[in-house]
Order: C-alpha cells, then structure tokens, then sequence
C-alpha cells in the first residue's frame, strides 16, 4: 500500500513527516568537490561538500558550498582560506577513494592529507597540492565569494538550522590535469574506469558505474551550436591566456 502524497512549508515550521528530512534526497545525484586549499601560514587541507558543480564550460568555471561549521562555529577552513589565499583545487572523488573521501569530511584542526595519510602533488599554477591519486584535479583561482545568509535562523520554522550562514565559492579553472590512464584510445575520459562517486540523501552515496548516449536536438542553422553542446569545439582565448601568464 503506497503513502499518501506530501506536501508541506518549511519556511512556515512545516515538516515532512517523515522519519528523517528528504530535502536532500531530491536533488541528486550530486558531484563531489573534494576540494584542497591552503591557509596563509601554509597549512593545507582537504575537505569534501556535496553541494558542488560546474558554472560554465566556456570558460570553465566551477562552484562549491561551505556551510557554517557546526564545530568551530564560523565558516569551514576551506572557505576561510579561499577568502585569505584566492585559491583551491578541486579533485575528483572515485569509488576506490571513497573511504578517503569520508575520512576528509571530519573537521580537524590539521592537515587531512597527513592525517589520513593521503598523497600529495603539486600543482603548476595555484599553491595548493592536488590528490595524487585523483584521475583528474582543476587548479582554480577564486572568481567571487557570495554569502547566503540564513536570516530565518533562530525563528520557529522546520529545522534546526544549524548551518547557519553558507558560502557559495566560484572558482575559474586555470589548470586541468588529466592521468592517461583514464583517457581511451579514441580520446574520451573513461568515466567507468574512474567511476566518480556522488552524494545521496540520508547517509547515501552511489557511483557511476554506466552511461547512456542521447543527442541534443537542434535547430538546421545552429552551425557551431550544436558542436559546442557536445564539446567538439576547442577553447581558444588569447585574453585569458594572457591572464595566467600574468598570474
């Protein structure tokens, strides 16, 4: 026998009523940013947040979410040192690494690749180290920071909101590294061999482990459009290769 349907207002002090909130059981499944910084005094960290995702490919620009952190009581060490240093690195986040992943989610007061004994290398661009054993990183410089404040924090709706204050940091894409281990020989990115893991709700995760193929329909005079939607088109701009070698 199915459940009756739901409907309910969170910002009224509504709850779904179920066992546990589903809110982020909806959106998914949602990449990981495994994202490394280092802090002004040279202190580096690895922290992963499932509120991560690509803004643009053209340029490429990517974004990740820092929530207030529940045990220091401010934003997240990633969070602050992008604020001080302008800096990150995302890496990609693979089934093998999973337990890795998890490890980092703690929030210490050291360096996580130390203490989860996770491998370093360095980047070319930016000075945070990237996860060695990521099939592929992006050095980023920070574009812009936005502040999501919580203003119903503290008021008697659903919750507890706890998290407070939330970060959206962007990030343009300076560098890419890609192992070759991962590229197959007609050029493509192996994403089953890499097999990315993504956040569920709950206490969830899954992980690519098939693709399926559909082309997007376009219009006959499209010309270049269609080709820039399947990625057949190169990035070419002189002005922000002029910026990184600037930088």
């Amino acid at each position: 026998m199915s459940q009756p349907d739901i409907f309910y207002q969170p910002l009224k002090g509504e709850s779904s009523g179920l066992p546990h909130d589903p809110f982020k059981s909806f959106v998914i499944p949602r990449p990981i940013g495994w994202i490394s910084t280092t802090s002004q005094d040279g202190k580096d960290n690895l922290a992963p947040f499932s509120q991560f995702q690509n803004v643009s490919f053209d340029p490429p620009t990517i974004l990740f979410i820092g929530h207030q952190d529940l045990y220091k009581k401010r934003s997240r060490d990633t969070v602050m040192n992008c604020i001080e240093t302008n800096e990150f690195v995302w890496n990609m986040a693979t089934y093998d690494q999973r337990e890795n992943v998890n490890d980092t989610g703690k929030e210490t007061w050291e360096d996580e690749f130390q203490e989860f004994n996770i491998k370093k290398a360095p980047s070319r661009l930016v000075r945070p180290p990237r996860v060695a054993d990521s099939p592929v990183s992006f050095e980023c410089r920070v574009h812009s920071i936005i502040r999501v404040s919580n203003e119903f924090h503290g008021k008697k709706t659903a919750g507890p909101h706890m998290v407070g204050n939330s970060d959206i940091v962007i990030g343009r894409v300076m560098g890419i590294h890609v192992k070759g281990e991962y590229i197959t020989p007609d050029g493509l990115f192996d994403v089953l061999k890499a097999a990315p893991i993504a956040r569920l709700g709950y206490r969830q995760y899954t992980y690519i482990d098939n693709v399926f193929e559909m082309t997007i329909p376009t219009m006959p005079d499209e010309g270049d459009v269609a080709a820039t939607l399947s990625g057949s088109l190169t990035y070419d701009d002189s002005e922000a290769e002029d910026e990184t070698e600037s930088k």
